[in-house]
C-alpha cells in the first residue's frame, strides 16, 4: 500500500518501482533508488526515450534496453551475457535457411515472424511485399525472415509445410504459432504484439 500523497513510478532505464511523492512528480531532480536515472527525463526526442526488448541468448530473459545505451554494451540483467544490440538494425527480411535457422530463428534476441514461400507460387508473390514493408516497419522490435521451401528442403520437412505460403511465429527459441497462407499487415502487427 502506498504512503499517503505517494505514486509508484517506473524508472525509464531499469523499470524499477520507485516511491515518489506527489509534490516531487515530474521533477527533473527525482532518480531511481536502483540505477539513480532520471524518473522524470526531459522529453529531448521520441528516439532518446525509446527502448528496445531483447532476449538474452544465454537464459532467455527479456531486458528492456532505452536507445541511449545501445552502444554501452548493456548486458542481461539475469547472467550478465553481453546482449546483441547490433541485431537489432540487421537486414530485413533476412534470408533464412537450412544453414542458419538455428543461430538467426531459434537463438535471435527478438521475436521471430518467418515467411516460407516459393519461386513458383503466385500467391507467395502477392504476400512477399506485404511481408517486406512489415519487415521495414517492424525494424528493431521483430525479426522477419523469409525461407524458400524449394531451396531448404529440410526446413520444410521439420515444419511440415505442404503448401505455401506459411507463417510461423517463433519466440524464445520455440514455435509459438503456425498459419497457413498470407495476412494483411495489420493482421501480422496483431499477431506479433502478444510477443513484443
Amino acid at each position: 500500500m502506498n504512503a499517503p500523497n505517494t505514486e509508484i513510478v517506473s524508472c525509464p532505464a531499469c523499470n524499477a518501482g520507485n516511491r515518489v511523492p506527489a509534490e516531487r512528480m515530474g521533477a527533473a531532480s527525482a532518480k531511481c533508488g536502483r540505477c539513480q536515472a532520471a524518473l522524470f527525463p526531459e522529453k529531448t526526442s521520441t528516439a532518446a526515450a525509446e527502448a528496445y526488448k531483447l532476449r538474452c541468448t544465454q537464459c532467455g530473459a527479456r531486458n528492456r534496453v532505452p536507445a541511449s545505451r545501445l552502444d554501452a554494451a548493456p548486458k542481461c540483467g539475469k547472467c550478465g551475457t553481453p546482449l546483441p544490440t547490433a541485431e537489432l538494425f540487421g537486414p530485413q527480411p533476412l534470408m533464412v535457411t537450412d544453414g542458419n535457422f538455428e543461430a538467426k530463428v531459434l537463438k535471435s534476441p527478438l521475436p521471430v515472424l518467418l515467411f516460407a514461400w516459393a519461386s513458383w507460387c503466385p500467391t507467395c508473390g502477392a504476400a512477399a511485399p506485404i511481408v517486406e514493408q512489415f519487415a521495414a516497419e517492424s525494424k528493431g522490435r521483430i525479426r522477419v525472415g523469409k525461407v524458400n521451401v524449394d531451396a531448404n528442403p529440410h526446413l520444410a520437412g521439420r515444419y511440415n509445410i505442404m503448401s505455401v505460403p506459411f507463417l510461423f511465429i517463433f519466440d524464445n527459441g520455440e514455435l509459438r504459432e503456425s498459419m497457413p497462407g498470407a495476412l494483411q499487415k495489420h493482421e501480422l502487427m496483431l499477431k506479433m504484439a502478444h510477443y513484443l
